[in-house]
């Protein structure tokens, strides 16, 4: 089916038709229906008469032949279970959860599309925990199981995750054999998507870089949903792929309030509600820089919380707080390089002077004046840092940082 599925959208796209086809090919055109549709299966033969009449390059092939050798692997279908350990104090986002589980709603229907969101917010702002949570709580909702792929966009790795990799990986984990697994990128999308059609499953993509690298890794056919976390907006697979896409905020007072207490637990027993909520406020209510400060108020000996809060003061010394020794994965400024250093040098000279001078709005004509350049290259490069949400846009027409990233930008000025 997925070789007749591949024919047909190539033939169309091609504007050719099955007379024609069946001309090129010296096939009955009857015959050839009856493979786009399923009804037959396609030889070899015919496989590389089509390839070749539609100038496939060998996709069409590679197609024929992913689909002979899944048929033989189906019957040794592994139900993979790849969630990494779900997330304990998860506070809030009740909107997005539910966003999720509406997206998520009759996802096998034959005449929907496959559901596909993207989920997108600022380094620190809990995308990860969010998709962790939701499909912790729904996996039932699958039944052939969950792949989970973390796609290295930022961190120390040297690289993103090659998608031919992770084909590989994801074909593995639901019992192809290493032997089976073709050779190259597009030959293992076309034996992957052979492999999940028919199933229920959740693919989970954390921390993607690109929408091309998210591509080769999407499912073929309804009945499977996909999950991509990304720092960047990942625009262009909302406008062709037809993604949903969930941008994630900073939490509340009242829910960073919350997980501040959630985590410390007694250490924050009896603390005034106004300290509390002033320390989320030094945290820029960011999940993961009020996990951190919940730690350190829970490891003890205990300081006084107001005056913890009265030095975080001080935007360098915030950041010196908010991180955990040894672990540069729990620590805020850490996180922060990691999405400052893949910038072009434009765009971070552009981050270190607005991301400075906006923890409140700043204008479009005060950015030009930021940056000594025009109006339109200033607004260019704003949007830029929008893209990869390290500003936000504001009702106004302005933007804004977030007050834990303005400080690391001022510190990056400063340097």
């Amino acid at each position: 089916m997925a070789f007749g599925h591949e024919l047909r959208e190539r033939r169309l796209g091609q504007g050719v038709s099955l007379t024609e086809l069946s001309k090129l090919t010296h096939y009955s055109k009857g015959h050839l229906s009856k493979i786009e549709t399923g009804g037959k299966r396609a030889s070899e033969d015919l496989a590389r008469r089509c390839d070749e009449a539609l100038e496939a390059s060998g996709e069409l092939l590679a197609a024929h032949c992913s689909v002979s050798t899944a048929r033989s692997a189906r019957t040794a279908f592994q139900r993979p279970a790849q969630l990494p350990l779900d997330r304990a104090h998860f506070i809030g986002r009740h909107g997005e959860t539910a966003a999720l589980d509406r997206a998520a709603s009759r996802p096998d229907h034959p005449y929907r599309a496959m559901p596909l969101v993207v989920i997108d917010g600022m380094p620190g702002v809990g995308k990860t925990a969010l998709a962790l949570k939701w499909a912790h709580r729904n996996a039932a909702l699958f039944p052939d199981g969950v792949l989970f792929h973390h796609l290295r966009a930022h961190g120390p790795a040297a690289a993103p995750a090659a998608p031919d990799d992770v084909l590989a990986a994801s074909l593995r984990a639901v019992g192809i054999d290493d032997h089976a697994i073709p050779a190259g990128l597009w030959d293992r999308a076309a034996l992957y998507r052979t492999a999940l059609t028919g199933r229920r499953m959740l693919i989970v993509l954390d921390d993607a870089a690109t929408a091309d690298q998210v591509r080769a890794l999407l499912p073929g056919a309804p009945g499977c949903m996909v999950l991509v976390t990304s720092r960047n907006r990942l625009a262009g697979l909302v406008a062709r792929d037809g993604a949903a896409r969930l941008s994630l905020g900073p939490l509340s007072c009242e829910d960073a309030s919350a997980l501040l207490r959630g985590v410390a637990g007694a250490a924050l027993h009896g603390a005034r509600p106004e300290a509390v909520s002033a320390l989320s406020d030094r945290c820029g209510h960011l999940p993961l820089a009020l996990r951190i400060a919940a730690e350190h108020f829970s490891a003890g000996p205990q300081d006084c919380l107001e005056g913890v809060v009265g030095e975080l003061s001080d935007p360098r010394g915030r950041l010196d707080f908010l991180s955990c020794a040894g672990d540069t994965a729990a620590s805020v400024r850490a996180v922060f390089s990691w999405s400052y250093r893949s910038l072009p040098q434009d765009v971070a000279r552009a981050f270190r002077l607005i991301g400075a001078a906006a923890p409140e709005d700043i204008s479009p004509q005060g950015a030009a004046r930021v940056l000594g350049v025009p109006e339109d290259l200033a607004v260019r490069l704003a949007q830029l840092l929008c893209q990869v949400n390290l500003l936000q846009p504001t009702a106004s027409g302005g933007y804004r940082c977030n007050t834990l990233l303005a400080a690391y930008a001022a510190e990056l000025a400063a340097a």
